[in-house]
């Protein structure tokens, strides 16, 4: 800290003023609504917010410097992004929360992370903000000092899709090599255009296409992904020129299933990733297909960000090799699988790990082990490739045997017909577990030939032994299977082959 208790500006926003700095007038953000803003225009705004944020609350008492947990839950993009940079520059320890919570579970998210004041979305108008104080000043001031480190700069809440949400606590030390590394590994320059159809709030939004595109002096153009169709999507790609987009699978699996979408679309678009939910095989070699562009996986944690990316596309569902800065060990794990090939857990570390979760020494332990972290995933390691083949707590332990969920789905996945799947373990009184799935069909559904194709790909313990059907699998909100809705639905009903 200087001599008058403020904090230097932090790295985070120092590179991104020397990128507005050096070219002002190049366009920075596009939103949804289509407005531009120049370097120029958004290093404006990340200064008038960080004199907002810098100024005494409604009750009086200065904003403590470096000692106030900020509730980021704001929808425009563009505000987003001037508040994340205000409260990088301030050193203000920042939650990001989803802006389309209800008011109820907002407040409840915001007293979970100790918050003490919310940044809402003003009205309609673009780049306006609403700061709510939301906790007792001198209660806060004692939580934050006892929860927080100096150090601590973002808390990402993790999507739930398989359990309780947590709070991964990162410093912008973190964040910054993550940005830089990957932009480097994406070769981002000034003349990308980056598509995000993601939310701000999860780092795959921010931490993978906006910061890296926006710290390499590229554009950004916006698009909620939820209200877009495929043509909107192809429209927004083909409009703005994008050269980079990454997003789910069920964006790609929507623009491959489109019809009147021409493959002169995409044609500027240079790489095409899939990342935050497997992706499937048919939906990659699909869009290969129609669009003439490899579509590449790219696998990680918010722990860590990202950790393997199929640059020189081994395709077939490959997460391709670990990228720069990740640091990697397979750890042999007994006891784990079908038998038919060894598992092994990856362990990662490297500059970019977080911390841990906040408030959660439990889980902490569980995942991060002397430097290490422990992602619970199981691969198999190939030199042109690795392959996920499940998860520690995801595996389906039926009479013994374990059962990988995603290989089950794959499986499913390539039957004439179905559309998606989503397959988990429900309680067996018999045995210990039974293969669940949920199932969404199309043309061409047949219940015999697909239990004759399953029976032919999966050993027999790994059969779907129960079945329900639905016109649309749950999603998180950022858009993958939310596993908790499914297995509830799972228990409520379905029934027997």
């Amino acid at each position: 800290m200087s001599a008058d208790g403020s904090r230097p500006p932090g790295r985070l926003y120092t590179a991104f003023r020397a990128v507005a700095l050096a070219a002002p007038r190049a366009p920075a953000v596009v939103t949804p609504d289509g407005a531009v803003s120049s370097y120029g225009s958004l290093l404006a705004a990340v200064e008038a917010a960080a004199g907002r944020l810098a100024a005494p609350a409604d009750t009086g008492a200065p904003a403590p410097a470096g000692r106030e947990a900020l509730g980021l839950a704001v929808g425009d993009p563009g505000t987003f992004v001037a508040l994340y940079l205000a409260a990088a520059k301030l050193g203000i320890v920042t939650v990001l929360l989803d802006s389309r919570l209800p008011g109820p579970e907002l407040a409840r998210e915001a007293a979970r992370f100790d918050v003490a004041r919310l940044a809402v979305d003003e009205g309609s108008a673009p780049g306006s903000f609403e700061l709510r104080p939301v906790a007792d000043a001198p209660r806060h001031r004692a939580l934050v000092l006892d929860g927080y480190r100096d150090e601590d700069f973002v808390v990402h809440c993790t999507s739930g899709s398989t359990g309780e949400p947590k709070g991964i606590v990162m410093t912008q030390e973190a964040i910054s090599a993550r940005v830089r590394y990957w932009s480097s590994d994406l070769e981002l320059t000034p003349a990308d255009v980056v598509l995000c159809a993601l939310p701000l709030a999860h780092c795959h939004g921010i931490d993978v296409l906006t910061l890296p595109a926006l710290l390499s002096g590229a554009t950004v153009v916006f698009a909620r992904g939820h209200e877009l169709t495929a043509r909107g999507l192809a429209r927004r790609i083909a409009e703005h020129r994008v050269t980079v987009t990454s997003g789910l699978p069920v964006m790609y699996r929507m623009l491959t299933a489109a019809r009147g979408v021409p493959a002169s679309s995409l044609a500027g678009l240079r790489l095409a990733i899939s990342g935050s939910a497997p992706l499937p095989v048919d939906t990659q070699r699909a869009f290969l297909e129609r669009y003439g562009l490899p579509l590449r996986q790219v696998y990680g944690l918010s722990e860590i960000g990202v950790i393997c990316f199929d640059r020189a596309y081994a395709g077939a569902g490959s997460i391709g090799l670990p990228v720069t800065g990740v640091e990697w060990r397979l750890v042999p794990v007994a006891g784990e699988g079908d038998g038919s090939e060894p598992l092994h857990e990856l362990h990662v570390r490297g500059p970019a790990l977080a911390r841990g979760y906040y408030r959660d020494p439990a889980a902490t332990a569980e995942m991060f082990e002397d430097g290490w972290l422990l992602t619970g995933d199981f691969v198999r390691a190939e030199p042109d490739g690795w392959h996920v083949r499940g998860r520690r707590s995801g595996f389906i332990n039926v009479a013994g045997s374990k059962v990988g969920p995603l290989e089950v789905e794959a499986a499913l996945r390539d039957c004439p017909g179905v559309l998606d799947s989503a397959v988990v373990g429900v309680p067996d009184p018999a045995s210990t577990e039974r293969v669940a799935a949920l199932v969404v069909t199309g043309d061409g559904f047949d219940p015999g030939a697909v239990r004759r194709r399953l029976g032919e790909r999966l050993l027999p313990h790994q059969l779907p032994q129960r079945y329900e059907f639905a016109p649309a699998l749950p999603r998180t909100p950022l858009g993958k299977t939310d596993y908790a809705a499914v297995r509830r639905l799972m228990h409520d009903e379905g029934f027997d082959t």
